[in-house]
């Protein structure tokens, strides 16, 4: 059920996106549906909350044992692999129109992603106190990094995929440690 809703909302957006499309994508009726979740937001929610936790769990194990800015953009490359391996997720979650460094959104991701920029703040934090990094505010560093995986990762979605994500990859991660390296 989650994933068919998360091909209906990566298809047509939140906004856009009717229950009885997404139980036909399910192959469920709409009454099964209706059984299940009481409507489109709590799907939403519960859809964000399990992609969520498989992505900490992959950046807790990329920045186990890493330190300074290694620890962060480790953190960094695990997010967008685990995003450019759930492409239906990584565009439901661009479609929601709106800056990732705003941590707004719909519901839970609201949540999720004030999390994500207070994590990488404190990250980057960290990796000033390690002398690590440029001296920046770490509000505008997590904006930064947001913003710089939001623009990678748009962009790979639009070119059609046009190379493995793994080049993508090393390019968002070489271009951040460039950018905050002391």
């Amino acid at each position: 059920m989650l994933d068919a809703a998360e091909r209906e909302f990566a298809r047509v957006g939140y906004a856009d996106a009717r229950m009885p499309d997404v139980a036909r994508e399910a192959g469920l009726s709409l009454a099964t549906v209706y059984k299940t979740f009481s409507g489109k937001a709590e799907i939403w929610d519960e859809l964000q909350g399990s992609r969520m936790a498989g992505l900490l769990e992959a950046v807790a194990a990329a920045t186990a044992g890493r330190v300074g800015l290694d620890r962060l953009l480790a953190g960094v490359g695990s997010t967008a692999s685990y995003l450019m391996e759930r492409e239906g997720y990584l565009a439901m979650s661009l479609r929601v129109g709106t800056a990732w460094a705003s941590a707004e959104g719909v519901g839970v991701q609201r949540t999720v992603w004030s999390d994500g920029l207070r994590t990488i703040e404190e990250g980057y934090a960290a990796a000033a106190r390690t002398g690590d990094v440029a001296p920046l505010r770490p509000a505008v560093a997590a904006g930064l990094v947001v913003s710089a995986l939001q623009v990678w990762l748009s962009d790979w979605l639009r070119s059609g995929r046009d190379r493995p994500a793994a080049d993508v990859v090393t390019e968002l991660v070489d271009h951040l440690g460039r950018s905050l390296r002391r």
